[in-house]
């Protein structure tokens, strides 16, 4: 098994940074097309994003709050990501964590439980990047309020 690791130091507080990810209105504006999210420990941490505009297929990851510290961190765990030809990744473990810096706040997102074999090697080699995009996307949303295109 492996495992993801990403960094971003944001201009905002913690708190802020932790509001982006369970707030389903954040969420929806940054990071996803769709969000159920139960903002407390044994809550539902689902996301979903549609394939193409013209199509109600997507991909969508759901697991549940192991560890709810507004403002330090969160861990979901028996996350399952599932793709519109109906694969299944999982299950895994997210754990976010946010750092008080002297610029504002580092974000932390280590993804474990992924597999080393052939048939993950797609998700795995994609999963770094689009951890960094999002990452990327959280930063512009908490520093400029800049929302996702067609937000």
């Amino acid at each position: 098994m492996s495992e993801i690791v990403r960094r971003i130091v944001v201009e905002s507080t913690a708190e802020e940074a932790f509001e982006a990810f369970v707030d389903v209105s954040q969420v929806l504006s940054w990071f996803a097309d769709g969000a159920v999210i139960g903002r407390r420990l044994g809550g539902n941490w689902g996301l979903g994003w549609y394939a193409d505009p013209d199509s109600d297929a997507g991909y969508q990851v759901l697991g549940a709050f192991e560890e709810f510290d507004p403002g330090i961190r969160f861990v979901v765990t028996n996350l399952v990501f599932t793709t519109p030809e109906g694969e299944e990744f999982g299950p895994m473990r997210l754990t976010v964590e946010f750092s008080p810096s002297d610029r504002g706040v580092v974000v932390s997102v280590r993804q474990e439980g992924l597999r080393d074999e052939p048939g993950w090697d797609g998700y795995r080699t994609g999963l770094g990047p689009g951890w960094e995009r999002s990452l990327h996307d959280l930063k512009g949303w908490l520093e400029e309020g800049r929302k996702l295109p067609g937000r």
